[in-house]
């Protein structure tokens, strides 16, 4: 009962967070209209969702602002009052320290980068799934292109009638361990890519990259196993991303892709594109098994650009 009436009140809580992005919003403010202290605010906010709840206002107030600036039909001052800043000082200020960069050089960039959408709550989840997608965030971010080097193989993805991702996914990892055994311990990060650019009407798979992204100064030890093979270069080209965060057993992945596709996507604003979704799983290591921290990047667009 505890559980449920905790859930209730930051249900409660961030409906009303959601529908007064354009008022100034404080602590005190939101902790009135959920009727508890401050800290109770907090402390349950915090273990229901991980975050906490001024960051989270803030976040969400810049991620709309920083919208806007791209669209560029608004003065900044406009914007910063819209939003709930009391200036374009203060509002400049806040922008750079989570964007890295004012609002006129995010403007001048021309893409998304680090923004943040609403917690999508789905308490209906249906109980044959393992993993508690009831509080997830997603952010929206741009990566400029990169190169990886691995195996590929042909797949089905987790929407397919007959899907065998579970089962290449994992195979096509050790058969690129047993290749780089002897060059261990490498430098860099593990990424999987998956390149639905490969999908056609006649071959309904699509491909399946178990890679490597390395240092520059890590490139000469495996020289030779791409040279004559068996290891292979792909490029990804720059893309925006929806990307999403879960901590969890690696066989249970595939559901946050499922939920990031089926259950966010149609509600958020963009629509998915043929591109390289990436599934990042950290340093190098010498296993994917044991990994507790992973993200899924899905290539995406506004709607209004569709």
């Amino acid at each position: 009962m505890a559980i449920r009436s905790s859930f209730s009140r930051i249900e409660r809580v961030l409906s009303f967070i959601h529908s007064h992005l354009d008022q100034p919003l404080s602590l005190e403010d939101i902790a009135e209209h959920s009727q508890c202290s401050r800290w109770q605010l907090q402390r349950i906010f915090q273990q229901q969702t991980g975050l906490n709840v001024a960051q989270y206002v803030r976040e969400l107030k810049l991620s709309v602002a920083a919208d806007k600036v791209l669209l560029g039909q608004s003065r900044m001052l406009d914007i910063a009052y819209e939003l709930g800043f009391n200036s374009e000082v203060s509002f400049s200020r806040s922008f750079k320290q989570l964007f890295g960069v004012s609002p006129k050089q995010y403007q001048r960039r021309g893409t998304r980068v680090g923004l943040r959408n609403p917690i999508v709550i789905r308490p209906e989840f249906k109980a044959n799934k393992k993993i508690d997608t009831t509080f997830l965030q997603t952010h929206i971010e741009y990566r400029e292109a990169f190169t990886v080097y691995g195996l590929s193989s042909p797949i089905k993805g987790v929407l397919s009638e007959t899907p065998d991702f579970s089962s290449i996914v994992p195979d096509t990892w050790l058969r690129l361990f047993d290749i780089i055994e002897q060059q261990l311990p490498l430098m860099g990060n593990m990424l999987g890519v998956v390149d639905t650019l490969s999908l056609t009407t006649e071959q309904k798979s699509i491909r399946y990259w178990a890679a490597l992204e390395l240092a520059a100064e890590q490139l000469q030890s495996l020289q030779p196993l791409l040279s004559d093979g068996p290891l292979c270069r792909l490029t990804v080209p720059a893309q925006e991303y929806a990307v999403v965060s879960y901590n969890g057993a690696v066989n249970e992945f595939s559901q946050l892709v499922e939920w990031l596709i089926c259950d966010w996507l149609p509600e958020s604003g963009f629509v998915s594109i043929d591109g390289y979704e990436l599934e990042s799983y950290g340093k190098i290591t010498s296993t994917i098994t044991d990994l507790k921290h992973m993200e899924y990047w899905l290539p995406i667009k506004a709607k209004s650009q569709h």
